[in-house]
């Protein structure tokens, strides 16, 4: 009896100083003896007492808790880490963003970056310089200044879409890392659960789990994982069932009874939405990836994590904003070129005082003029203030003092005639995004502010600086300014929106993760405590033993 006693009270000074060993071990659950009363000796008296026995160790650690924390923290990772995806977002933009704000209209004062001028400042900035030509047609200045806004303008939404375009590059070249570190995870748990099986078989795989619950949560700040370990067809020594580790990612089984049946991989899709293979896995922009499993690609879908944040973050958010800034550029290129085809710029052309030959509907050959101000090329249709037109038939370099082509009019040509370049777009239809024409461009006269030849003419400016108040039906209805500030004000409102919700899910992982160290966490206190009482206990079983050997003595010299 005094044996088994000393035997359990020194386990339990060792299990003492194990659990303070592991007092800063955030991932350790401290443990104590189970004892029990041992089976006492038949006697003539009755049932002599046996004393204590260690029945196992137990560890202060609730299945159920460590399922809700390991789930939390999975939904705390994704909204962490989507949180810091929107503010790279939001740097990619260049303006602040009210996140508060809940309607575009409040957020039209939005402030730029380090002295950027948010896109709806540049688009205002831009209708009015028109609205500024509109009362000065003729002017070179006014003119520039309309081009530069232009510029500054297409610049804008270049920039914003090249940025946005990069984000969602880096981030698809993050997959690959993060989807490495969830099959390696799944290898490294797997084969702790099968530890924990082999040592709950011999008896205490209380350190194992650690380890293992350790891992699982470092594995849940990348996907959702569901976990149990299920009784299997074998037992123990003691005839007890084996229970093995299932494990499931994203609803799909990777570990079934303690047998890795599934992997995650990445399938890559290039702009056009085909399926490719890239060398050395180097991606191009414009790819996609996607993670899936590999033998369940229907039945996956992550619900959390890391992984699915840079996918939410990718697909609906940088994308849908990406579209929609795109959207408008386009409807922007489209209406302004709608109206300005059917301008007419400075004069480009003036006849010679002196014709060399008469030029009536149908004449072909070269017409004598003064020196060209701009430009010209094979196709262009110029319009003479007599209503008449000329297409060019070959290329003609500013100054040259003739231009091939045939006219058309029913006035015939003479001296002193001016002429304009018609039908010239403002914004260039072949490039992507926004791009200023140019030959505009390089020469501000050949913008087109006034309509039917007549340089004093500024209805064409006043068309076009007006549109910036019309509603557009391909923008549902609203203005282009109305429309980037309700595409600006819905991005702020979810950056706004993961913020207020990182917090609150902060504060649920950290209520679940003190309710776990009050039940599992090692006090010094106590451990100090339970170490002076084993010691005593020690102290005093050794005591007895020494009493016994004593008495044991004195009964053999009586004998003898």
């Amino acid at each position: 009896m005094a044996r088994s006693s000393l035997q359990m009270n020194q386990r339990a000074i060792e299990l003492a100083g194990h659990n303070l060993a592991n007092v800063s071990n955030p991932a350790y659950a401290r443990q104590r003896l189970a004892l029990e009363t041992a089976i006492g000796v038949p006697t003539e008296k009755g049932l002599q007492g046996g004393g204590v026995e260690i029945s196992g160790v137990e560890q202060f650690r609730d299945l159920l808790l460590d399922r809700q924390v390991a789930n939390e923290q999975s939904v705390l990772a994704y909204l962490d880490q989507k949180k810091k995806i929107l503010q790279y977002t939001q740097s990619a933009i260049g303006q602040e963003l009210d996140r508060a704000s809940s309607s575009a209209e409040s957020n039209a004062a939005s402030q730029g970056v380090s002295g950027q001028m948010g896109l709806g400042d540049n688009l205002t900035d831009f209708f009015n310089s028109l609205q500024a030509l509109s009362t000065n047609p003729n002017s070179q200045a006014y003119r520039q200044v309309v081009i530069f806004k232009a510029q500054n303008l297409s610049e804008k939404f270049n920039r914003v879409d090249f940025r946005l375009g990069e984000l969602v590059h880096d981030l698809n070249g993050e997959f690959e890392s993060m989807v490495d570190e969830v099959n390696n995870a799944i290898i490294g748990l797997q084969k702790m659960g099968d530890q924990i099986s082999n040592a709950e078989a011999l008896g205490n795989a209380n350190d194992v789990r650690d380890r293992f619950h350790k891992r699982l949560e470092d594995l849940c700040q990348l996907v959702d994982v569901q976990f149990d370990f299920e009784p299997v067809n074998e037992s123990d020594t003691d005839n007890k069932a084996i229970d093995k580790l299932t494990l499931s990612i994203g609803g799909v089984n990777v570990i079934e009874k303690g047998e890795l049946v599934e992997k995650l991989k990445l399938s890559v899709f290039d702009e056009n939405g085909q399926a490719v293979e890239r060398e050395n896995n180097v991606l191009r922009r414009g790819d996609t990836v996607f993670v899936e499993a590999v033998n369940s690609a229907e039945g996956f879908q992550l619900r959390s994590g890391r992984i699915k944040a840079a996918i939410d973050a990718r697909d609906l958010t940088i994308n849908g904003f990406k579209s929609s800034i795109d959207h408008i550029a386009q409807t922007i290129k489209t209406r302004i070129n709608e109206e300005y085809v059917k301008g007419t710029s400075l004069p480009v052309i003036q006849i010679s005082d002196v014709l060399t030959e008469a030029w009536g509907a149908g004449s072909s050959g070269t017409l004598s003029v003064q020196e060209l101000t701009a430009d010209l090329r094979t196709g262009d249709q110029i319009l003479f203030s007599n209503g008449g037109t000329f297409t060019v038939s070959e290329d003609a370099a500013m100054g040259s003092s003739g231009i091939q082509g045939t006219y058309q009019g029913a006035t015939p040509l003479t001296a002193g005639l001016t002429a304009t370049i018609q039908g010239m777009e403002f914004f260039d239809t072949t490039a992507d995004g926004l791009k200023i024409n140019e030959r505009v461009e390089s020469n501000p006269g050949l913008f087109n502010a006034s309509v039917g030849g007549d340089a004093g003419n500024n209805d064409m400016a006043l068309k076009l600086a007006r549109i910036a108040d019309e509603r557009q039906e391909t923008l549902s209805g609203q203005t282009f300014n109305e429309s980037v500030n309700q595409a600006i004000a819905g991005f702020g409102q979810e950056l706004f929106n993961v913020e207020t919700q990182a917090v609150d899910q902060k504060a649920v992982a950290r209520m679940l993760e003190e309710q776990r160290i009050s039940l599992g966490g090692v006090s010094i206190d106590e451990e100090m405590a339970n170490l002076l009482v084993f010691q005593r206990a020690f102290q005093a079983n050794a005591k007895l033993i020494s009493v016994l050997d004593e008495m044991l003595v004195e009964a053999i010299s009586i004998v003898r």
